[in-house]
């Protein structure tokens, strides 16, 4: 290799090793070691290396046995909105010229049709709602004082009982916070962390007494849980608690698009109701779908679906969000967090706490194409995005030295984005920076479940059970993922390697090569800075 390109990580770094895996389970050594030649490889060991603009440097197979196999992954740790691309071939003329390429590449496989559409209602809808809140900063605060006075208008604070009713507003459009419908709804449970309100048209075959407390008991204790894991929500309208509406309404605005939406927060209830913030209920909120098995309301969902999948996650996902938008803009006085990141914590919570029922579907499709969807992304994240978000916090945290204070430090902060991650995180010395957190996380997407590693830094932990829920919590990336779909997690996408190629990904991104069939001598050379290669051996 020539000068230039350093190793990202090194034979002397700190091993965090767990000894309980040292058995094998699954097959493979027990510690993978850090090569710097082909040749010293054997199976479950790596190889990192930078690739900078114009670089040019070799793998020599020489000496190899031939029936060794080997897993390449070219990735781009840049993450300011353009792909790359990188060079490989077999040939040692000098290679041609390259030019930079946009966002937007092609993918690696042919779309199946259910995931042609890489944007649904839900998550536009959620993106729609976080820019909106970008325009928040001119609105009054409500203020929890029960002795206010704002304007001619007394708050008045009081914590609604059992059997109470109101009445909400509720968004009625999916491009306009001043379109709203009013919904009449009773509280149907009080906790001591959430109330609990359910439209009054729903019916008791959609949604029964017992249904509803099963929801409302076990998100009572995790709203607890949750704001001692990542900060306090606000308190706006001093009643200590955090309303929860289960409204037809959800269902219908998810119909004006076409598909479903599970539930949103919008931060604009924290603010008072005004004529530029007509639909704030000025009160925390989160809002959900109901069980409709008819499809009376929109989509048709059956309640076996919505009690397993959809409702119990959706609580602490939202629930994210409103503390998120607390920590960061009203506590530290800064900007709400970035989409991708905010998103990928808010799927992470819901398999923290034992709901993630959800995510192995998402990050299925990012496995197909992991080079076409970048885990940062500037915009709203679309599903394959969102599965990548959600494997990327889910490996930190595993990384972490306290996984718990890492999730507490993203979120109690001003900061966003990258310079967010790499301040808040606790792990190894070597995987301090971005760069070093892609490379890493791109070892475990190629190592993870093919059985040749049981080295805890480069793969993720087993799936356990939820002792609260029963539910599957981690990660599998080649299993059956028993999410009630049928998805078959097969792995990440490992494309053929045919002599001369141009490796072409979107921005922190990554491409997989099957090296079963390698060439006496590979060539690699990058146009740009901020690429990287990893090789792993697996036979």
């Amino acid at each position: 290799m020539v000068a230039g390109l350093a190793v990202l990580t090194g034979c002397g770094a700190e091993t965090y090793y767990s000894s309980d895996l040292s058995s094998g389970i699954g097959g493979g050594t027990g510690i993978s070691e850090v090569r710097t030649t082909p040749s010293e490889m054997k199976v479950g060991d790596i190889m990192a290396v930078n690739i900078e603009s114009g670089d040019l440097f070799s793998l020599d197979f020489e000496g190899v046995d031939e029936e060794a196999q080997f897993i390449l992954s070219i990735g781009s740790y840049d993450y300011g909105g353009y792909g790359s691309s990188v060079q490989l071939t077999s040939h040692s003329e000098v290679l041609p010229e390259l030019g930079g390429l946009a966002k937007g590449m092609m993918v690696e496989y042919e779309p199946e049709p259910d995931i042609d559409e890489v944007y649904g209602v839900d998550e536009i809808f959620s993106s729609w709602l976080r820019a909106s809140e970008s325009t928040l900063d001119g609105f009054e605060e409500k203020i929890a004082d029960p002795n206010e006075t704002i304007g001619a208008k007394s708050l008045s604070f009081k914590t609604a009982s059992l059997g109470d009713r109101e009445r909400f507003r509720v968004l009625s459009s999916l491009t306009s916070t001043r379109s709203y419908v009013e919904v009449e709804a009773e509280a149907r449970c009080v906790g001591s962390n959430v109330i609990f309100f359910v439209d009054k048209d729903v019916s008791a075959d959609d949604l029964s007494d017992d249904d509803i407390e099963e929801l409302c008991g076990n998100f009572d204790r995790i709203a607890g849980e949750q704001q001692g894991l990542l900060g306090a929500s606000s308190d706006v309208d001093g009643d200590g608690k955090l309303h929860v509406l289960m409204t037809a309404q959800v269902n219908r605005l998810g119909a004006l698009g076409g598909g479903i939406i599970t539930g949103y927060f919008f931060a604009g209830d924290l603010y008072l109701r005004s004529d530029s913030n007509q639909g704030s209920n000025e009160r925390e909120i989160i809002y959900t779908m109901v069980p409709d098995p008819s499809g009376k309301y929109g989509v048709s969902i059956s309640k076996s679906f919505a009690m397993s999948n959809l409702l119990p996650a959706v609580l602490p996902h939202e629930f994210q969000h409103a503390i998120s938008y607390n920590q960061h803009v009203l506590v530290a006085g800064g900007t709400a967090e970035e989409n991708w990141l905010n998103e990928g914590i808010s799927h992470f919570m819901e398999d923290y706490f034992g709901y993630g029922v959800e995510n192995p579907s998402r990050y299925a499709m990012f496995l197909s194409s992991p080079s076409s969807y970048g885990v940062v992304t500037q915009g709203s994240p679309n599903l394959m995005e969102r599965g990548a978000a959600y494997l990327f916090v889910r490996y930190l945290y595993e990384q972490s030295a306290d996984g718990e204070a890492f999730l507490g430090r993203l979120l109690k902060t001003g900061s966003r984005g990258v310079a967010n991650l790499e301040a808040a995180f606790n792990g190894p010395a070597d995987m301090d920076t971005f760069s070093e957190m892609m490379a890493r996380w791109t070892i475990a997407l190629g190592m993870t479940n093919r059985g040749i590693s049981r080295d805890s830094r480069y793969i993720y932990r087993d799936r356990v059970r939820n002792s609260q829920t029963g539910n599957l919590e981690g990660v599998c990336l080649m299993c059956d993922a028993q999410d009630n779909r049928g998805t078959m997690l097969e792995g990440v996408n490992l494309n053929p390697y045919f002599g001369y190629h141009t490796v072409t990904m979107d921005a922190s991104a990554m491409k997989f090569y099957d090296l079963s069939d390698f060439p006496p001598e590979l060539q690699i050379r990058g146009n740009s800075s901020g690429n990287f290669a990893v090789m792993i051996r697996t036979q």
